[in-house]
């Protein structure tokens, strides 16, 4: 062929060329290796194109372009003839001496004699790749009398047609047993029918009018009516990708209009993710597209067809259904990011479409779409307002139990890891909506978890009741109400757990109320309206901390537990409110629990102290009252099942008989009992030591005649004593004098020669260290130290 042009023989440059492109009639060769045989051919034409002097030459013999065009068409098959058509065509418009439009048309109606699919398609694409540059467009030298973008715009659209029509035939020829392998193959063709669209997208004449009433049209009948899965997921990403923001947003009620007639086999919420993700760049850029979307209702539009997509396809599969509301929650984040709402028709929406299905039939994948897409909401900074969405929990519910107790535990790590404080009633009752697998035993949510996770699980849901609360008194305590209502029936594991927490944010309101001035009823509150809502009484909130508690030691799994909220109860209705009768009716309950559920002596020796020690703060019960509670703790100390065990309890009811000074504190009007004097009786605090004293002797004489003396608990019980003597002796109490301390210092000091104590190392530190205390004390304790010798 070369060497005929060089020879000015363009007969045979034309016949060399025809047997050429003849090899392109084979039929033996795939898709890829026929496109490298093809790119080898079409650089040759390029050549022969290139050749214009040649043609231009013959042209000022007297030859024009027009022999030229007939003369090509001399070849023998159709092929080769339809090629150098092409070639020969394109120099013919670019010599101008026919109208592109004519030449273009011509040229588009006589590829269709090649209906061979991959043959015709590679011809086709020729055809687009040489009339590149040559077309009508607006503003280009061939405008005019040469056509209008329009002719343009019909040369593309008919290409591309015709293109897609071979492209889609390819997938029926051949054995079924090779769908795979065709299929690989067409899409390895994909890009020669999509240069149709781009090449479309590029003309400088294409407005949105143009492709709202011709281009747009055009395209979405011929995708719907391929019924081809791979041409339809192809061509729509094509179409979205290809032409500009604003047609998709003049044309989005068509465009919308296709995906429910899309094939089942189409991935259409790849489809509608990619043209969310381009609106939502778009209205990024320029504040007027939102107000265009909004004008036009875009997100309905959007939500609506994604609805009717799953209702249409019902084989579709959960997971993809998922994943188109996932990207429809994102495109109203980024577009919308402060209406929540729109979140909330989205899950409703998703609810509808997987409630329909009975479920997700590829669990594991759409239960992780479903996740992805409850989690959207959580990322927003305030955590909090995700309360609001009342489809929320629905579509948790289409979790299985499991994945729906993941959620919910990272719902409330959400709202743990921010300054986020639920403080409505009604705000709760929908939290522990949300968070309902952890609150309560769901069939099926505790498989295979063990009790560290159940414990870890439930600390959470503890500190989250922490943020439960609200700067107005009577709204923390409708608070706090609601969530024991919510929580109460959680089972004896949740309990311990859960109970606790509310009490003490309950007894935190106590002394807030006091504080505040908000007494036993409303004519003493300072502060008994609020937002048309009373003010609790800091009595109501005590009764309520009292059947939390009771709540808890029915439940009986901690009934240490519930002891010590007895406990905190009484002392803040004794310090706090200085309510007599609800302080003693805590006690009350707190030796009830003492007697009846406390399990093991190691855990009634703990309790008893904690029951001591809170009894000897409360400084608002009356002589009789509290001699009836002191006689109660002072007999269990003595009912104790080991020796060591009961010399320790009496000591510490020791302090019951001789209080501390009260440190001065600012007056409150909580309109309780004025606070009782301290109680100091010097004699029932010696009869104690005195009985402390002899219970060691006891436990002394028991540990010899049972281990020989190799024991040294009684010895540390005897340092013990001796502390409790210097104590009280240093404040002053009648009945221990210099000489009585003289003397268990003597019995002291014999003990901690014998070898048992010597070798015990706590022990002699114990012993030091409480000789170096007394020496303190006898350095400034005055004349009365004097007698003592150390």
């Amino acid at each position: 062929m070369k060497r005929a042009l060089d020879d000015d023989n363009l007969r045979e440059a034309l016949r060399y060329s025809a047997a050429m492109l003849g090899e392109l009639r084979t039929s033996l060769l795939t898709p890829q290796k026929y496109f490298e045989l093809y790119m080898q051919a079409f650089d040759e034409l390029r050549h022969l194109e290139a050749c214009a002097a040649y043609f231009a030459e013959e042209h000022n013999k007297g030859r024009s372009y027009a022999d030229l065009y007939e003369l090509v068409q001399h070849a023998g098959n159709v092929l080769p003839r339809l090629y150098l058509l092409c070639t020969v065509g394109s120099c013919f418009i670019r010599a101008k001496e026919a109208h592109a439009k004519d030449i273009l048309r011509d040229l588009v109606e006589m590829c269709k004699g090649v209906q061979h699919p991959t043959r015709g398609l590679f011809l086709r694409s020729y055809l687009c790749q040489v009339s590149r540059g040559l077309l009508p467009d607006t503003g280009s030298e061939y405008e005019g009398e040469g056509g209008r973008i329009s002719d343009a715009l019909e040369f593309l659209l008919l290409n591309f047609t015709e293109m897609n029509k071979l492209w889609v035939r390819m997938q029926h020829q051949g054995s079924p047993k090779d769908r795979e392998r065709r299929e690989k193959e067409r899409q390895q063709l994909a890009d020669l029918v999509g240069k149709n669209l781009t090449y479309m997208s590029q003309l400088e004449g294409l407005d949105v009018r143009l492709y709202q009433d011709v281009v747009q049209p055009r395209m979405m009948e011929q995708v719907v009516s391929c019924r081809d899965d791979i041409a339809q997921q192809y061509l729509m990403q094509c179409v979205i990708q290809g032409f500009p923001d604003e047609c998709h947003l003049r044309t989005l009620p068509a465009l919308l209009a296709a995906l429910p007639e899309l094939q089942a086999g189409v991935r259409v919420h790849l489809v509608l993710a990619s043209l969310l993700d381009r609106l939502a760049r778009y209205a990024a850029t320029d504040a007027s597209v939102v107000a265009a979307l909004d004008s036009c209702d875009a997100f309905g539009q959007l939500l609506g067809a994604a609805g009717k997509v799953a209702a249409q396809h019902a084989e579709m599969a959960g997971g993809d259904v998922a994943a188109m509301f996932i990207a429809l929650a994102q495109f109203a984040a980024a577009v919308y990011p402060g209406q929540l709402g729109l979140v909330d028709r989205v899950l409703v929406a998703c609810h509808e479409a997987l409630g329909e299905r009975g479920g997700t039939a590829d669990r594991t994948r759409a239960e992780k779409q479903l996740i992805a897409l409850l989690a959207l909401p959580l990322a927003r900074p305030d955590a909090v307002a995700v309360l609001g969405l009342s489809a929320y929990p629905r579509v948790m519910a289409l979790l299985a139990p499991t994945s729906r107790k993941e959620m919910a535990a990272k719902i409330v790590a959400t709202l743990l890891e921010g300054d986020t404080e639920v403080g409505e009633p009604a705000q709760v009752e929908k939290l522990f909506d949300f968070i309902a697998p952890l609150i309560a035993d769901i069939p099926g949510a505790d498989a295979g978890q063990d009790e560290e996770d159940f414990e870890e699980e439930q600390g959470a849901v503890a500190r989250l009741i922490h943020r439960l609360r609200s700067p107005l008194p009577g709204r923390h305590f409708a608070v706090l109400k609601a969530a024991r209502a919510r929580l109460g029936g959680g089972g004896a594991r949740r309990l311990r757990f859960v109970l606790p927490p509310i009490a003490f944010q309950a007894l935190g309101l106590v002394r807030q109320l006091a504080e505040g001035g908000a007494g036993r009823g409303p004519s003493s509150s300072a502060a008994a309206v609020e937002d048309g809502e009373d003010a609790p009484t800091a009595e109501a909130v005590l009764q309520f901390v009292h059947g939390v508690a009771v709540q808890l030691a029915e439940a009986g799994d901690k009934p240490e537990v519930a002891l010590q909220l007895f406990l905190a109860g009484a002392q803040s209705a004794s310090e706090v409110a200085r309510l007599e009768l609800i302080a003693y009716e805590f006690f009350e309950q707190a030796f009830l629990l003492y007697e009846e559920a406390i399990p093991d002596s190691a855990a009634e020796r703990t309790a008893l102290a904690s029951i001591v020690g809170a009894l000897q703060r409360c400084t608002v019960f009356p002589p009789e009252p509290r001699a009836a509670l002191v006689h109660k703790a002072t007999g269990y100390s003595a009912k104790l099942l080991r020796k060591p065990d009961q010399c320790r309890a009496v000591l510490a009811c020791s302090r019951l008989f001789w209080q501390a000074t009260p440190e001065p504190s600012p007056p409150q009007d909580v309109g309780g009992a004025a606070p009782q004097p301290p109680v100091r009786d010097g004699e029932r605090v010696l009869v104690c030591l005195k009985r402390a004293l002899k219970t060691a002797h006891a436990a002394q004489q028991q540990l010899a005649a049972a281990l020989r003396g190799a024991n040294t608990a009684p010895a540390s019980l005897f340092v013990e004593i001796l502390n409790h003597y210097l104590f009280y002796f240093d404040q002053g109490m009648p009945g221990i004098t210099p000489s009585v301390l003289q003397n268990l210092l003597e019995l002291v000091a014999n003990e901690m020669a014998t070898e048992p104590c010597q070798a015990d190392a706590a022990l002699v530190a114990f012993h030091a260290n409480t000789l170096k205390h007394l020496a303190a004390l006898k350095a400034k304790g005055g004349p009365r130290y004097d007698a003592i010798q150390l």
